[in-house]
């Protein structure tokens, strides 16, 4: 059998090492990942147009005419249309009305003068929205009726001026959609949490079913460097792509550590259980099969990030771009540090085998 790892394996894991410096950097600092609308909490605006929309252009009209907080935009240009997404913070109107709407609610028809703490906070929030106002309502519930309604009547007219201005200033004529999608700090820091807790869980759990699989530690543990090289990889992908992690990316990653699982198992079972040939010749004839897996799914993969490109498709475009970096990622970890670990670890073995049996 042909063995293409000889004498240089240990010299290949220098790859996978330098590599590794890099990435975090990219990861971390820049181009850094930011976290989505999902986990933020905020509103994102999607724009479809048959006329080209220029990203400088868009964020010069969004400057000179609202005061957006955390405002970041981006296009997008296919062959079947032109493409923005604006995202940014919740306006702080918005965000003070909803405070004092949420103390009206809490506090409604409480007792004493038939809840007129709660009508006091409802008539802040129509304060603050400019609504008009009416100081006789005969109860909590009538005035928070009306605040509720206030705030909806805003957030439509904010909606439109924003909507207008933009097909305005930037001529983008009568064949334009728009997307519009909001969610509040709150919502999406409980998803933030409830996301990070079930990769978390994941990710033991894989560890505790390759542990108990293999029952050795080497061989394990250069499984777990695998899967978190691979998770690593599809964090660069989203780093350098500008995708934001969100509740669409988090089982991107999961399902890519998954996928990770299937080639390093392939491996480490043919290079432990062998019983003929070298730890290199088995680990070499691993890398035919497992490539050729890798590949394909890196084929499926490139076809996906094309179409969804094309037909701006957001979620389909994330989730393979996430997932053709990571499975690039796992062809280096597993050909160059995971089967060189597993080389070491057999003739290692070997060595302590056969000198027990010298003495």
């Amino acid at each position: 059998m042909q063995d293409i790892y000889g004498k240089r394996y240990k010299k290949m894991m220098i790859i996978p090492l330098l590599m590794f410096i890099p990435m975090l950097f990219a990861i971390l600092i820049m181009p850094g990942i930011q976290q989505g609308i999902d986990l933020t909490g905020g509103n994102v605006l999607i724009i479809q147009s048959q006329k080209p929309i220029v990203e400088e252009n868009l964020l010069s009209v969004l400057k000179a005419n609202f005061s957006l907080q955390d405002l970041r935009v981006s296009t997008i240009t296919s062959p079947t249309g032109y493409g923005a997404w604006v995202q940014y913070s919740k306006e702080p109107v918005v965000a003070e009305a909803e405070g004092f709407i949420a103390n009206a609610a809490l506090t409604v028809d409480a007792n004493e003068d038939n809840g007129a703490a709660s009508i006091v906070s409802s008539l802040q929030a129509l304060n603050v929205l400019g609504a008009k106002q009416d100081t006789n309502f005969g109860n909590s519930k009538l005035a928070l009726i009306a605040a509720q309604n206030a705030l909806a009547s805003y957030k439509e007219a904010f909606s439109k001026k924003l909507q207008d201005t933009l097909v305005k200033e930037l001529s983008l004529g009568d064949n334009v959609e728009f997307q519009k999608r909001e969610i509040s700090p709150t919502l999406g820091s409980a998803s933030f949490s409830s996301a990070v807790l079930i990769a978390l869980i994941g990710f033991i759990l894989i560890t505790v079913v390759v542990f108990i699989a293999f029952r050795q530690f080497v061989p394990s543990a250069a499984i777990i460097q695998a899967m978190i090289f691979d998770g690593l990889a599809g964090l660069v992908g989203m780093a350098i792509l500008q995708i934001p992690l969100s509740l669409t990316t988090l089982p991107a990653l999961l399902m890519l550590i998954g996928y990770s699982v299937d080639t390093d198992i392939l491996l480490t079972s043919r290079v432990l259980k062998a019983k003929e040939g070298t730890p290199g010749e088995h680990a070499t004839e691993s890398m035919k099969t497992g490539i050729t897996m890798t590949m394909t799914a890196i084929a499926a993969m490139v076809s996906m990030l094309v179409i969804s490109y094309f037909y701006q498709i957001e979620v389909i475009y994330e989730i393979s771009a996430i997932l053709l970096f990571g499975l690039i990622g796992d062809m280096i970890a597993t050909w160059f540090m995971n089967a060189p670990i597993l080389i070491w670890f057999m003739e290692h073995r070997e060595k302590k085998r056969m000198h027990k049996g010298g003495m």
